[in-house]
């Protein structure tokens, strides 16, 4: 979100261009949803340059917040501010025992940021920890389309991108530390073509670390036992168990919309029938509630945006207001003047208590569009990508812009 009267960082010459990536090469990694209707513009046919110095600063300052981030959801938990990350008091024993007892099954969340290209300085936004998407995209699209650059860049390019390595490893990690679980993982989401897409690439890092059975249901067709586990009814009378889970269903939808399955979870979980990814704990992560408290902790570093709990700690009216809980830009709002929004997004999240958050400052290129970069961390930062908007509000309408790190 640039204000009206600060220059524009253009980054045009960054932009090179490659084509979108051809329909065979999209049907081979099963990523076809991507060019079909609405979809066809979604991959961008330009690739972004970004140097090798920028590049080693989008790691290390994800790295650095994470750690941050954890040491705030240990104080969230122990000074017990459930309220203040909306944490409902049926979720509260599982998140509490989750953040004591299952720290290292933390898989997959992606960063946003914006700036980072040299000039907009790099300023954290949100942290997707819990069911983040973008995956199939970062992996496959970015790796496939740098064969697309000319010559001279191609031949000595390279990429913040090892993310399927990583994915690939915390899963081998999770069947070394539990020999006593059966390596059979089961996925599943509530249904949206882009979680299956995401699900397939988490399918394939488990397979690559020697999962002997993966199997991808809808959520309703999982069945919640808190005295044996998890199952899948495979036919009549043949139930299959699944020692491990992931699920494209955020933390915060159990335990507001299902609480009933809540229950089931907590018990499933901490009697360590079933390991389920991510942990609970993310929920802390995942909501922006938390972070006001990172902020108040870490008001000197450089990547922190202010943040707050209260509107009028923002006097000259300069703000984005967001839900705890939110995708894909809904119920944002942006002011340059309060209580008159100059960019507002509607959506299912208006329900949530909000956040304050001072307006960062974005690349953009000549036509104004704006450029979020996004990292993903799997035990540490793993990948880089980036998505364009041709609005103030970075939501479904974005194009996936792939990155080369200059030879």
């Amino acid at each position: 979100m640039v204000p009206l009267n600060q220059a524009v960082l253009l980054v045009d010459n960054r932009l090179i261009e490659t084509g979108r990536p051809p329909a065979r090469f999209l049907r081979k990694h099963g990523l076809e949803w991507f060019i079909k209707g609405e979809n066809e513009d979604y991959l961008a046919p330009e690739m972004i340059q970004v140097s090798r110095d920028e590049a080693r600063a989008f790691k290390e300052v994800t790295e650095a917040i994470y750690e941050k981030m954890l040491a705030t959801a240990r104080h969230i938990v122990q000074h017990q501010l459930w309220h203040q990350v909306g944490v409902p008091a049926n979720a509260q024993k599982l998140v509490a025992w989750s953040m004591q007892h299952e720290q290292h099954l933390h898989l997959v969340g992606r960063f946003d940021f914006a700036g980072g290209l040299g000039k907009a300085p790099l300023k954290l936004l949100e942290f997707n920890a819990d069911t983040c998407s973008l995956m199939p995209e970062t992996v496959h699209v970015q790796a496939g389309q740098i064969d697309n650059l000319p010559r001279k860049l191609r031949k000595n390019a390279g990429q913040f991108n090892s993310l399927l390595p990583k994915l690939t490893k915390h899963f081998e990690q999770l069947i070394q530390g539990n020999p006593d679980k059966f390596p059979a993982l089961l996925l599943s989401g509530l249904g949206h073509p882009e979680d299956w897409i995401n699900l397939e690439l988490i399918a394939l890092a488990a397979k690559n670390a020697g999962f002997e059975e993966i199997m991808t249901v809808e959520l309703e067709r999982v069945i919640f036992s808190p005295d044996e586990g998890l199952f899948v009814e495979k036919g009549p009378d043949n139930f299959v168990r699944f020692d491990f889970w992931y699920k494209m269903v955020p933390w915060e939808f159990i335990a507001y919309e299902e609480p009933e399955l809540m229950e089931m979870l907590t018990s499933i979980i901490t009697n360590k029938l079933a390991i389920v990814i991510n942990p609970a704990w993310t929920m802390l992560l995942q909501s922006k509630g938390l972070l006001p408290l990172l902020y108040e902790q870490n008001k000197n570093h450089p990547a922190l945006l202010k943040t707050s709990l209260h509107q009028v700690d923002f006097p000259t009216g300069h703000f984005a207001r967001k839900p705890i809980f939110g995708r894909t830009g809904d119920n944002v709002a942006l002011f340059y003047q309060a209580n008159r929004p100059f960019a507002e997004n509607d959506g299912d999240y208006g329900d949530f208590p909000v956040i304050y958050q001072a307006l960062a400052q974005f690349d953009k290129d000549e036509d104004g569009d704006i450029y979020q970069p996004s990292v993903f961390w799997s035990g540490d930062a793993s990948a880089l990508c980036f998505r364009r908007q041709d609005d103030h509000i970075v939501d479904d309408d974005a194009e996936f812009v792939s990155h080369f790190i200059e030879p």
